[in-house]
């Protein structure tokens, strides 16, 4: 199966969301549900927050993320390389 969420394109997605207007404002948990529901390789419907704090859809061969041990999303470098190893390991 070809990796179709490699580190430059998990780069992409989040310089994207950051150039958002609105998107600043938002809480750093809501900010990952965000980068998520972006990423999410299927029908808008099927992805779901699912409390505390796990979402849920298509992310390649993934279909839950569990965001308790996610690092700030302000800090690039280590939010990047923990959703690569959340879905590409």
């Amino acid at each position: 199966m070809p990796k179709n969420n490699y580190l430059p394109a998990l780069e992409q997605v989040y310089d994207f969301l950051k150039e958002r207007p609105s998107f600043k404002d938002k809480s750093e948990f809501d900010k990952a549900v965000e980068y998520f529901r972006t990423l999410h390789e299927s029908d808008p419907q099927d992805f779901r927050v699912q409390a505390p704090n796990t979402v849920a859809g298509k992310f390649g061969a993934k279909e839950t993320i569990n965001l308790g041990s996610m690092p700030e999303f302000s800090n690039k470098e280590n939010f990047l390389n923990w959703i690569d190893t959340q879905i590409n390991h």
